[in-house]
């Protein structure tokens, strides 16, 4: 068996056996951590079309384990004034519908990283490689983003992710996505509920 598919099974018996959603999400990020010997993840659902909401935040270095809603980090615009909010990477990994691939944030000017440099700064973290991941329903439809950071080699060295760990993560993602369609079905029916109360 291979390691990618023992983390595969590993995280399918976790999530069967998990019942509360926000720490299953919290599994779907780890288990693409493990899959790339990534040392931190990101996951966003996507809200009313609108704005990437953020529901998990796992960092290992400085020990970082967020989940919604006690996470401090706003959301982020898909538009902006209406036009595409196209240098956020998460975003534009939305508008393109596919993956994105950096080497080191300090050497891309494609993109905008100054919330990233600021969070390295302040924290004494280094963001180097990042891989973002869009998700989709069963209906083909984008319903959130994973961003990894910081890929390990065997030795503990950041390397640059590949094209090998993109369709690892997009398998897995692909896997997994009925853990975030719950999480957004769910959400829509308490929004809903709420609205019928008030």
């Amino acid at each position: 068996m291979s390691g990618s598919t023992a983390i595969f099974n590993e995280i399918a018996t976790k999530l069967s056996r998990e019942t509360d959603l926000q720490t299953q999400l919290a599994i779907v990020v780890e288990g693409a951590m493990d899959l790339t010997h990534a040392d931190a993840g990101t996951l966003y659902s996507i809200y009313e079309d609108q704005e990437l909401v953020f529901e998990v935040v796992l960092n290992r270095t400085l020990e970082i384990n967020e989940k919604a809603p006690n996470i401090d980090f706003p959301s982020i615009q898909i538009h902006k004034d209406g036009v595409a909010n196209a240098s956020m990477v998460v975003v534009n990994s939305v508008l393109l519908e596919k993956s994105i691939l950096i080497d080191d944030i300090y050497h891309e000017d494609s993109y905008n990283f100054s919330g990233t440099r600021d969070f390295d700064e302040k924290t004494g973290y280094r963001t180097h490689s990042v891989l973002t991941v869009p998700i989709f329903d069963f209906a083909k439809k984008i319903i959130g983003v994973i961003q990894l950071i910081n890929a390990q080699n065997n030795d503990g060295q950041i390397r640059e992710f590949d094209d090998n760990d993109k369709d690892l993560v997009n398998l897995f993602v692909l896997q997994t996505a009925f853990t975030l369609s719950s999480k957004i079905l769910i959400d829509k029916q308490k929004a809903l509920f709420k609205s019928i109360r008030e």
